[in-house]
């Protein structure tokens, strides 16, 4: 499909995604999680905020009384913005959350009127403003392992919001992972997109970035700090950069120049094939994504694929795959197993209290027909079938949401055999609300599966624990995650110790080196609208 990057309305996703890079990763030199997700998912720290008596009382309004009152009326067809102020909007986002947010009941109080949540706090940008407030909303609950409970509602512009769903955004169609933030940084390369700027100059998976621009990844003084945010994040829909980029197996660097293009060509599902291994027939499937919809015709044609083939155990790549339609993650289900499935429990959906959505409480059952994310799928057509009694899933830190969800759904009619490691943790979901150009996403369900389990919060832990071998290629049989499904396959039990795990293979010579320890799970860079599980379908299906 096409992705278009750097267009206007991508503008401050992607100006907010390097802003959170460029602070936690050069200017302040400290560790924080990878990528735009955690700057925009984590509630702002309430504690100097003074709270305003009665806040948590119940609300004398509903949203749907300051709906669309908006400090910037939008124009345009279809727009019902009304003048409002930035105080209608922060009303509306109150409202919201206490009729739908799935942790109401421990919303801070918080004084909305307090300088960190009005325009001028806030260098006069409405959407940072509203989404300042919001973040405050936020449960302060943590996990088990002390993880934030809530670590994935955010807001976006609804266009950007639009724009991710169609699969448009920026760069050169590399995918990052920062494994080491502070000197010495230990930043690499998990894949590129197929065509993009980056595989045509040469970029590879596994590449580990040297310098930037003739400076090095470990500089530290704000001159350099900016030449590296320039280049790892351009801010300009062409920006031609020159990496210095070490190979996982290499023993020198090389220079690389890519220019970052405004069209970027990507598909979710990146790769399919069919492996012979010993008397099996295996299909091979790389998903990175449940959020692009054009998921749905793709993931038919592989397993129509896979079918003709008569595969006999499939193996589901989802090490980075953060998630997004939930009907797609459905769907794929159905397709993996067999008819048995037919009017079972996939998810049941749990909301708060007060029961805000038709779903609530209510059994989604597998999917059986075709839903038509794009015109070119005929709504209502039956789904082919692998009739598969298990399935081999590939994860990591960056297996999320969406993602997770297929494993609960089909683990208790399936055997769902996870290699990898532990995932991120996403039992929650919500539907993405507008409200004067602004989207909304705050946790509103969680999900359970048909034996009433939904407690992830702290991810799937694998099977068979194997590093991500970052020096081979997804799908080669040798890869160590793909070589230790295939192993467990032949044996029935987990590799042994360098047979099918990274066995340091998955660290490059400049980890090694310089000591740095690269264990071979990947938190990818990514914005949170790519770690999502969403209910409903986008705009351009009919509902």
């Amino acid at each position: 499909m096409r992705i278009i990057s750097a267009s206007s309305s991508t503008a401050h996703w992607l100006t907010t995604l390097r802003l959170a890079i460029s602070i936690s990763l050069f200017a302040g030199l400290a560790a924080c999680g990878g990528g735009g997700s955690d700057s925009l998912a984590t509630p702002t720290d309430t504690s100097s905020l003074a709270p305003v008596t009665g806040t948590t009382a119940p609300l004398t309004y509903t949203a749907a009384s300051v709906a669309q009152q908006c400090a910037v009326p939008r124009t345009g067809t279809g727009i019902t913005d009304k003048q409002g102020t930035i105080d209608t909007e922060k009303s509306w986002v109150r409202a919201h959350m206490d009729e739908t947010y799935l942790w109401y009941k421990d919303i801070p109080s918080v004084d909305a009127t307090s300088t960190t949540f009005t325009l001028a706090g806030n260098g006069n940008s409405v959407i940072k403003t509203v989404g300042t407030y919001f973040n405050a909303l936020l449960t302060p609950q943590r996990t088990a392992s002390d993880k934030r409970v809530d670590q994935f509602s955010f807001t976006t512009s609804t266009a950007d919001r639009d724009n991710v769903q169609a699969g448009i955004s920026s760069g050169y169609g590399i995918r990052f992972a920062f494994i080491n933030r502070t000197p010495p940084r230990l930043l690499r390369v998990l894949y590129v997109e197929a065509n993009s700027p980056a595989e045509i100059a040469g970029v590879q998976r596994g590449d580990t970035v040297i310098s930037v621009d003739g400076v090095s990844i470990d500089a530290a003084t704000n001159n350099e700090t900016a030449i590296l945010n320039a280049g790892i994040n351009p801010t300009t829909a062409v920006k031609t950069t020159t990496f210095g980029l070490q190979a996982a197996n290499a023993s020198a660097p090389r220079d690389v120049t890519v220019t970052s293009s405004a069209t970027v060509e990507v598909t979710p599902v990146a790769i399919t094939k069919t492996i012979k291994d010993g008397t099996s027939t295996v299909g091979y499937l790389a998903l990175n994504s449940f959020s692009v919809v054009t998921a749905e015709k793709q993931l038919i044609a592989a397993v129509n694929n896979f079918k003709a083939a008569k595969v006999d155990e499939l193996v589901l790549d989802l090490r980075y795959n953060g998630g997004g339609f939930l009907a797609l993650s459905n769907q794929l289900s159905w397709m993996i197993g067999d008819a048995s499935l037919a009017g079972k429990t996939y998810e049941k959906n749990i909301c708060n209290d007060k029961n805000p959505f038709n779903l609530c409480n209510k059994n989604d059952p597998f999917k059986q027909k075709t839903v038509g994310f794009t015109p070119d799928v005929v709504v209502d057509n039956p789904l082919p079938q692998l009739g598969l009694k298990r399935v081999f899933v590939l994860t990591s830190a960056s297996t999320c949401s969406a993602s997770e969800s297929l494993i609960n759904g089909l683990s208790p009619f399936l055997e769902v055999i996870r290699i990898g490691s532990t995932t991120c943790g996403k039992p929650y979901g919500f539907f993405i609300k507008d409200n004067c150009g602004t989207s909304y996403a705050a946790i509103q369900f969680r999900g359970i599966n048909a034996n009433g389990f939904g407690d992830f919060a702290d991810g799937f832990k694998p099977t068979c624990t194997v590093a991500d071998d970052l020096s081979k290629q997804r799908g080669d049989k040798t890869e160590s995650m793909l070589a230790g499904a295939l192993a467990y396959m032949q044996t029935g039990s987990c590799p042994a110790p360098g047979v099918g795990t990274n066995a340091g293979a998955g660290e490059g010579a400049r980890a090694q080196k310089l000591n740095v320890l690269d264990n071979g799970n990947y938190k990818m860079m990514r914005s949170p609208m790519e770690e999502i599980r969403i209910m409903g379908l986008p705009s351009s299906v009919p509902q």
